[in-house]
């Protein structure tokens, strides 16, 4: 995987959860589709609109994995098996400001996620303690602001940022590169990112 920045997520306007991928010419990089009924979070990534060449796989490791551990490892595997790297939240700390490790092969983290306004989680959980008008504004609060968040990479520099972008009937979320991208760290960095938005999607 060795897209061209910037790089498009988009959600499809589905009941069901599937999240496209395409880079900056507007080609299609990848397919997302959450998979049904699980107890834990587990993702399969297509090469084709048909779903028809499945290429990675990513799966919290644990049971319960997911929907009760905000530790949770988010493996990255190709289809073949070998391992991408993982995706490893950073505790319950997530709860109010989303912090994330990308681990390599080896286990060691290459970049860390970190979102630049905080301050917007604490905003919507307040809202939405409000009955019924806290919702509606809440919608509204979705639509007119746009989490960001920067990827730094091992030596503390901004590799990568992601941010949504305003849409009345998708969730659409924009990567870009902040300096040159070696293919292995394309790969890793663009499907740890898909696992981020299907976790944070529900802000903004």
């Amino acid at each position: 995987m060795n897209p061209t920045f910037p790089l498009t997520l988009e959600f499809k306007f589905s009941l069901l959860t599937e999240l496209r991928v395409t880079d900056a010419n507007g080609q299609l990089i990848a397919v997302v589709k959450e998979k049904l009924f699980s107890i834990r979070d587990e993702v399969r990534v297509y090469a084709d609109e048909g779903r028809t060449r499945q290429t990675h796989g990513i799966r919290a490791r644990g049971l319960m994995a997911g929907a009760l551990d905000w530790r949770a490892r988010r493996e990255i595997r190709r289809v073949d098996g070998s391992e991408v790297g993982a995706l490893q939240a950073h505790g319950i700390r997530t709860l109010w400001a989303a912090g994330y490790d990308l681990l390599g092969p080896d286990d060691r983290t290459e970049f860390t996620i970190r979102d630049d306004q905080p301050w917007m989680s604490l905003v919507e959980g307040v809202l939405d303690a409000v009955p019924l008008i806290g919702n509606l504004i809440a919608l509204g609060f979705d639509y007119l602001v746009n989490p960001t968040y920067t990827v730094t990479d091992a030596g503390g520099q901004p590799a990568f940022r992601i941010r949504k972008r305003r849409s009345v009937f998708s969730r659409r979320f924009v990567v870009e590169e902040l300096r040159p991208v070696r293919p292995e760290e394309a790969e890793l960095v663009t499907l740890g990112l898909v696992q981020l938005v299907l976790r944070e999607r529900e802000r903004g």
